[in-house]
């Protein structure tokens, strides 16, 4: 909550010290008008028969940003309004806000952000509550100071916050409305012209807002970025992370008193570690007609469990454009993800998904978007392994930028 506050507070300052950046920069809007359309096998990803969908929605981004001399400010919002009811399907409704303010210096940048969110916890690494998606509240803020102290060392100051709240489920509740606050210094120096090392640790603290289950954690990285050459950049760290976790219950005991023996609640912390090493390796190639992104990644995550989930991605992402009005995306991923259950063991899923779309620039302001989808999920404790395809058509308007004087 203070850091949403420091958010909104740095946000409202921007309006207040730039009154004449703010009359001569430029103030401008580029909406997008969707509509889209979607049929999968099992969108929800359970073991039930006949759970086919076929749905449609209209989708609408009003992106509205503000360019100044030295100050950015961006409004960012996007809606989808669909024919399905509730939040088990692949096209649910959602209206997201996001607001960011952006100060740029001679030797650094500063910025805000904050953010609002409806949508489902259907679209949360293929993980539902219960037995179907249900709806998901977020909050987010974020803080970030990047400075380059010297020529050859630059400092960055991440400070982030979001606070997430579920519906109510069909099914056995398995996600916990939860808060998660993680301040990340990174230390880096550039050794030449293509090489970077950095020193990153990070401090956070997952808590459930019934205040049952609490996660603090901690880690520390070493990185070390490339640029090979014009096109191609590999970036890799890799460290250490604990995490001490504690359940909060109240045990019955014997308690002698004045009027005899009775029994009474008292206060219990049952404690826990989540310890072992951390990574990211990512090797991308921006080309003229093929942009690739390979990564693999092994972190301590919020998704909505009794504690942080350790998870382990591997994803490899490419589009190529086949001409000035085509275009081809494949991605493949994987995702393991290891979930703390409240005073059971851990629950295991294994996630791959393989996604395929066409791109066809219409005209120079309608899109054409072909995409065709197979996720499969595993499940152990217990054991049941279930799967969809899908296929979704989106015809999308671009419309013409919008000046404001």
């Amino acid at each position: 909550m203070i850091l949403r506050q420091a958010a909104l507070a740095c946000l409202y300052a921007a309006a207040m010290l730039h009154p004449s950046a703010a009359k001569s920069g430029v103030w401008g809007m580029d909406p997008v008008l969707g509509l889209v359309g979607d049929y999968a096998t099992n969108p929800a990803l359970v073991g039930l028969p006949h759970t086919a969908q076929a749905n449609g929605a209209f989708l609408l981004d009003a992106p509205t940003t503000y360019n100044g001399d030295a100050f950015e400010f961006y409004l960012l919002p996007s809606f989808r309004v669909g024919d399905s009811q509730g939040y088990s399907s692949l096209l649910s409704d959602y209206a997201h806000l996001n607001l960011k303010s952006e100060f740029d210096s001679e030797r650094g940048m500063f910025t805000a952000a904050v953010g609002v969110a409806r949508d489902s916890s259907l679209f949360v690494d293929y993980l539902t509550d219960g037995l179907t998606g249900v709806r998901r509240d977020s909050e987010t803020a974020d803080l970030n100071w990047d400075r380059h102290l010297t020529e050859r060392i630059e400092f960055d100051a991440d400070l982030n916050s979001q606070q997430v709240r579920y519906g109510q489920s069909v099914g056995t509740p398995t996600l916990v409305n939860y808060e998660y606050t993680n301040a990340s210094p990174t230390l880096a120096w550039i050794t030449s012209e293509q090489n970077k090392l950095t020193v990153t640790a990070s401090v956070g603290r997952y808590a459930s807002l019934s205040g049952t289950t609490e996660s603090r954690s901690a880690n520390l990285q070493v990185g070390f970025i490339r640029q090979l050459n014009e096109i191609w950049s590999v970036t890799a760290t890799a460290g250490y992370s604990r995490a001490i976790n504690e359940f909060n219950t109240n045990q019955p005991e014997f308690v002698i008193t004045p009027d005899g023996l009775t029994i009474e609640l008292v206060p219990v912390t049952v404690e826990s570690a989540q310890n072992g090493a951390v990574y990211l390796a990512n090797v991308t190639r921006q080309g003229s007609r093929l942009v690739l992104t390979a990564s693999a990644s092994r972190q301590l995550t919020p998704t909505g469990f009794a504690y942080l989930s350790r998870q382990q991605a591997y994803e490899v992402k490419a589009t190529y454009a086949l001409s000035a009005r085509w275009s081809l995306t494949a991605d493949p991923r994987y995702v393991k993800s290891q979930n703390p259950q409240l005073q059971s063991e851990v629950t295991e899923f294994n996630v791959e998904s393989l996604s395929l779309s066409a791109n066809w620039r219409w005209t120079e302001q309608l899109t054409l978007s072909l995409g065709a989808s197979r996720v499969s999920e595993r499940v152990r404790s217990p054991n049941y392994d279930v799967s969809s395809n899908e296929v979704t058509v989106t015809l999308s308007r671009q419309f013409n930028h919008i000046k404001f004087q």
